[in-house]
Parts: C-alpha cells; structure tokens; sequence
C-alpha cells in the first residue's frame, strides 16, 4: 500500500513540474456537440431513400407526412437530457412514447438518429424552407 501510494506521489509531482502545457495538437480532440431538433422541417429516411417527412412544431406537436405530403401520423415532441422523444396521438401498442439520440452533425446539417434501445436508425435531414412574404400569408 505504502509502495503505491508513493508511486501516486511521485506521479502527481511530477506532473506539477512540466515547464510547459502540451501543445495543443496533442491535446485530446473534443467529442462533437450531438444534433438538437428544433422546430422545422426535416426528412428522415437513409442514406439513398426518404420514408417521409416530420415537421416539428414549436408548440411541442409534431406531424409526419408520407408520400404527396398526406398526413400519416402525429402528436408531441420533447427533448431530454440528449434524447428526442416522440409521443403518438393514440393509445396502442405502436403509439407509445419513443426518444432518440442523435448523432453529432455533418456539415449539411444531417445526422443519425438511433432510438435509445438500438432498434432503429435513420438519417435526418433539416429541410429549409423558403421564408413567406406577407402577400403570401395574407393569401393562404
């Protein structure tokens, strides 16, 4: 015991008396910032093909859309901690809360996502969307 507490010691001392901090190439690469959803629109699918679309809305609703941009399902969103969970409107089975995490970013934005247990991924693309002039608005 005394042997490796004397080791500790040593060691600890040692690193007191570095005349110089390591150069910050040699410094340990920080692990990227994983994606954070906020509201928008984005595509979800894999690498060559897109399953749909889901808008998340900043009153915490969200809707997905398929083919021709129809209405297939929706409800609430949350974020916590570093998941995304998503709650479908219904009761059933496959209507349960589901959260995500997400992978950090690529330079387009577009990230992995992978439900907490490991079951699915997709890829998730933020759509940006063209801003409405208010002769747009007022015309809708």
């Amino acid at each position: 015991m005394r042997i490796a507490v004397s080791i500790i010691a040593v060691a600890a001392l040692a690193a007191c008396e570095q005349a110089e901090p390591p150069a910050p190439e040699s410094a340990a690469i920080e692990e990227a910032a994983p994606a954070v959803m906020q509201p928008g629109l984005y595509s979800v699918g894999d690498e060559t093909t897109v399953y749909g679309t889901t808008r998340l809305n900043e009153d915490g609703t969200y809707v997905d859309y398929g083919e021709n941009e129809e209405v297939v399902g929706g409800g609430t969103w949350r974020t916590a901690d570093d998941e995304l969970c998503f709650d479908p409107e219904g009761d059933g089975e496959e209507e349960q809360e589901r959260c995500w995490t997400n992978e950090p970013a690529g330079e387009d934005g577009s990230f992995i996502t992978t439900r907490v247990d490991g079951s699915q991924s997709y890829l998730v693309t933020p759509i940006a969307e063209e801003e409405k002039s208010e002769d747009d608005l007022a015309a809708e």
